[in-house]
């Protein structure tokens, strides 16, 4: 299981006992701190991904310690101008090791009305839950692979696709197929 927080205007993936190095924070080392911006949760393969969060989920973390990352360079300098100037930067880092998620968002509840949902939809008779599916698979058999700008001129000239051999990979219809196909038809007429 795992959740993603964010903290400080950053995101972070949160697994139990993890230690993170999150900006700093105005925390004392040995404190607990709740982060309860969290964006996605998931749980058993089950993905929940919050709008913009996830509702009654938080994320519980313990600080660590603090500290400063490696130092970068931020170097300038304009050419033929004598304007050089070199200055370091070391950014400021609190680590956390995460204690738990808290999935206190009535997530049980939310899960059993889609299934509660689909049980009705299964009790359909198969045979009119099939006849959609036969009519859409009469008017565009799955064995032709054929581009959609190539189903769009085909659509339009009135082609039968079963006539129209693909070049494409894998014998895909391509565009180039169906207007050859149009204009040998022409020249048929």
């Amino acid at each position: 299981m795992y959740a993603i927080f964010k903290a400080q205007g950053k995101q972070f993936r949160a697994v139990e006992d993890a230690v993170l190095r999150i900006p700093s924070l105005e925390a004392e080392p040995g404190d607990t701190v709740t982060f309860g911006d969290v964006l996605l949760l998931e749980r058993e393969g089950d993905v929940q991904v919050g709008t913009p969060s996830v509702a009654g989920a938080s994320v519980a973390a313990e600080v660590v310690s603090h500290g400063r990352g490696d130092k970068i360079i931020v170097y300038k300098m304009k050419r033929r101008k004598g304007y050089r100037r070199k200055q370091g930067h070391r950014q400021g880092f609190t680590e956390i090791r995460i204690l738990g998620i808290d999935l206190s968002d009535g997530k049980p509840e939310a899960a059993a009305e889609p299934e509660a949902a689909t049980e009705p939809e299964a009790a359909v008779e198969p045979e009119a839950a099939a006849e959609p599916e036969a009519a859409a698979a009469a008017a565009v058999p799955e064995e032709f692979d054929i581009t959609d700008a190539a189903r769009e001129l085909a659509e339009s000239h009135g082609l039968d696709l079963s006539a129209i051999e693909g070049t494409g990979k894998g014998g895909r219809i391509l565009k180039k197929d169906v207007d050859e196909a149009s204009a040998a038809a022409e020249g048929d007429d």
